[in-house]
């Protein structure tokens, strides 16, 4: 699957690999295959979990933490190193290239069965397109730079669920 497919699909449904915001830490390790460091902070019973270019929130505690929302870091790939990309194609079969524009995702979007409406709004140097019926916004480089060691103009910087 193409990294634009599954991104899609997250602003179609919410769900990414089938979990979303409300799923159990459980759901998530039986959805996603991959290394991730965890950072938990018992006073405000928080948990966060890095997989590299995606970052997931829960709130709760031992036992019964539940996903709050999550962000799908995509600026990070521009300047991958660590083979962050490498490792969600081989554990998870999605191909993620080094940048995605926007049209490139929104072409996808409209080939996406019940694909949903998105506002517009200027977010300062960024576009957010936000679909308020999945809770999903997109933020897109606005600015005039061109694509180096980050994003550039018309690229999606961003993906966040909840």
């Amino acid at each position: 699957m193409s990294g634009a497919a599954l991104l899609a699909s997250v602003i179609a449904t919410g769900r990414l690999h089938e979990v979303g915001v409300g799923s159990s830490l459980e759901e998530v390790d039986q959805a996603l295959k991959i290394d991730f460091i965890e950072v938990i902070d018992e006073e405000y019973g928080t948990l966060r979990r890095d997989y590299g270019f995606v970052e997931l929130y829960f709130s709760g505690g031992q036992g019964e933490w539940v996903m709050t929302s999550g962000m799908v870091e995509l600026h990070r790939l521009a300047a991958d190193e660590e083979g962050m990309a490498a490792e969600w194609r081989r554990d998870m079969g999605v191909q993620f290239p080094e940048y995605c524009s926007w049209s490139e995702l929104r072409e996808e979007l409209s080939r996406t069965p019940d694909a949903p409406e998105l506002d517009l709004r200027s977010q300062g140097g960024y576009l957010e397109y936000r679909a308020p019926e999945t809770k999903v916004s997109v933020l897109v480089v606005d600015g005039a730079e061109e694509r180096d060691d980050c994003p550039g103009h018309g690229d999606v910087w961003s993906l966040s669920l909840g």
